[in-house]
């Protein structure tokens, strides 16, 4: 009987570490990074785009599928105008290595498989499930084109993004992606492995 006590007690105290361990590991993942120069970005582009939504018609509150599509096309256009210079890496900037360190570790070796397969699902460069989307600043993410989509445990290591903004992939490329005007903003090529 003692064995047994010994043993239960051994295998009790390996549970705990074990799970002090997986807390810490889960722990790490759900703090997400505050990258301050990335975020002083992001903020000046919002303060931007929330200014030339004054600008633009409002939609009705029951809004077809046509006036959606006209009103991001608006915003859209106004947005490209006063953004007219803007250049891979204006947003993303000096952090590209920091994205690059958290999407290749995450998607890295076996037990990075599901996060990859996850973001290849609705992959819009292939054009399999709607029309193929142009990886270019301002460039307008066609209607009907596929969102990728980015695994939980991914968001969980990047910086939180405010409202309408949105991180996807487009082949090997990390987009930010903004689903008011429905347009990149920026992109890092090559994110992916």
């Amino acid at each position: 009987m003692h064995r047994w006590g010994t043993m239960a007690a051994f295998l009790g105290i390996l549970a705990i570490l074990s799970a002090g361990c997986a807390r810490r590991t889960f722990a790490d993942r759900v703090d997400s990074p505050q990258w301050d120069g990335f975020s002083r970005r992001v903020k000046t582009y919002t303060d931007l785009v929330e200014h030339m939504q004054k600008n633009v018609s409002p939609l009705p509150d029951r809004a077809t599928p046509e006036q959606i599509s006209a009103y991001k096309k608006a915003l859209g256009d106004r947005i490209r105008n006063a953004r007219g210079e803007a250049r891979p890496g204006d947003i993303f900037g000096p952090d590209r290595e920091k994205f690059l360190h958290v999407v290749r570790t995450e998607v890295r070796g076996a037990e990075g498989r599901p996060a990859k397969s996850t973001i290849a699902e609705d992959d819009p460069a292939r054009g399999e499930t709607g029309p193929p989307v142009r990886l270019a600043v301002n460039a307008r993410w066609p209607d009907g084109a596929p969102l990728s989509t980015v695994p939980p445990t991914l968001l969980l290591r990047l910086p939180t993004l405010p409202e309408g903004l949105e991180y996807r992939f487009v082949g090997k490329a990390l987009v930010l992606h903004d689903a008011r005007a429905h347009i990149i903003v920026d992109y890092i090529p090559n994110a992916l492995t």
